[in-house]
């Protein structure tokens, strides 16, 4: 592999004769040597060939979330995150290390207090130990597998925009379920800022006659989705229209 020297001036795309490649790319110039392996059927240079594709091909299967995040690991580099996969990729299986792994995705919840729970004692012998009440339960705003959670009439993902309704909605105040019932025209609305943009209550769904377009919406596979996403955090307000009374209750 011949290291790339950057040169400033050079306004020049591709081969210049045998001596070099140019190329522009991120607002430098770039040139490297350009070389012909003495054997490109090597055993080696094939092998590595083989790392390069197996590495492409990773990529291919990775969305575009996962991508995202090779793309921020290459932030300051003179790369793209997909080379850097490649590079990442290339330099693991040549040396027998552990390949790069498909990042991860997952729920990450910010707490605004604490709560204590104290009465479970574990042996220090124990290893590994199950606790009763578990540190963490995702998609809860309380701490504990047993312990009571607030009900919230949507769950909104700020990472793609699917928006999720754990339970039907009823009444046009959702889960206080005092308010009016929904009737034909009412809708769900959403307001939100992504990626520089504003958004005022978008309509995610109307309620129509015969249809219960309201109903629990708990599965990925049925969530609404917003507009736009990622969304930004803190940005959301969840509305619930009153065709009636034209006002939105959030």
């Amino acid at each position: 592999m011949v290291k790339i020297i950057n040169i400033f001036g050079d306004q020049y795309s591709g081969q210049a004769g045998k001596a070099g490649v140019f190329a522009k790319w991120k607002g430098r110039q770039y040139r490297r040597a350009y070389v012909i392996p003495a054997n490109p059927k090597t055993t080696m240079q094939q092998v590595v060939r083989g790392y390069f594709t197996n590495a492409i091909t990773a990529w291919h299967t990775y969305h575009s979330i996962q991508r995202l995040v090779y793309s921020y690991l290459a932030t300051g580099l003179v790369m793209s995150g997909m080379n850097l996969l490649v590079r990442r990729w290339q330099l693991a299986a040549t040396k027998v290390l552990t390949l790069p792994i498909a990042p991860s995705e997952g729920i990450k919840q910010i707490a605004s207090a604490e709560s204590l729970k104290t009465d479970e004692v574990v042996s220090a012998t124990d290893n590994p130990t199950t606790l009763v009440a578990k540190p963490v339960e995702i998609g809860s705003l309380i701490m504990g597998s047993t312990w009571a959670s607030d009900v919230q009439d949507a769950y909104i993902d700020i990472g793609m925009g699917d928006v999720r309704l754990p339970a039907a909605i009823a009444t046009c105040d959702g889960a206080l379920a005092v308010g009016e019932a929904v009737a034909v025209g009412d809708q769900l609305c959403i307001s939100y800022t992504s990626g520089g943009r504003t958004i005022v209550k978008e309509i995610l769904a109307t309620y129509e006659a015969g249809v219960e377009e309201f109903g629990a919406r708990a599965a990925i596979a049925d969530a609404l989705r917003t507009a736009f996403y990622p969304i930004d955090f803190k940005s959301v307000h969840f509305y619930v229209y009153d065709l009636s009374l034209t006002t939105y209750t959030e």
